[in-house]
């Protein structure tokens, strides 16, 4: 069965624990999905895991997303290899060594696209980049 990780507002309802649904038609459409199954399947039981969520990953001037593309783009030039190839081995790297989230597509791994990402998670695939730069001999300069 599939998983669907999402971020609710917790709210109380009449000294209960609630949580307001995502706006998103597809994250609804999931979770109604994944309720349906336990419903029916596991007599209304559902694991839930809490934790606080991490703000997304920083962007504009000194940033973790120009840090990230910068030390992509200094590869590239290094390497000679295109952007979108060095970014897709940097997220591999994170998600096999870094614990870098990925859904898996028709028997394929996906990293989660960066855009999306949290300050905690961005900073695994900055870390990737290091660790790839390192691999290879190329010394990053951090601007």
């Amino acid at each position: 069965m599939a998983e669907v990780k999402v971020t609710l507002k917790r709210i109380n309802e009449k000294g209960h624990i609630c949580f307001l649904a995502p706006s998103e038609p597809e994250l609804q459409m999931a979770l109604r999905k994944i309720l349906t199954t336990c419903r029916d399947k596991y007599n209304d039981y559902v694991q839930v895991t809490f934790k606080p969520p991490f703000p997304p990953r920083t962007t504009g001037p000194h940033s973790q997303n120009r840090h990230l593309n910068g030390h992509i783009m200094q590869i590239c030039n290094e390497t000679k290899n295109s952007y979108d190839a060095i970014k897709y081995c940097v997220k591999m790297l994170a998600v096999e060594e870094m614990g870098y989230p990925y859904e898996i597509i028709d028997g394929h791994i996906w990293p989660k696209g960066e855009s999306e990402s949290s300050t905690e998670e961005c900073a695994k695939l900055i870390e990737a980049a290091h660790v790839w730069a390192a691999h290879h001999g190329i010394i990053l300069i951090e601007d």
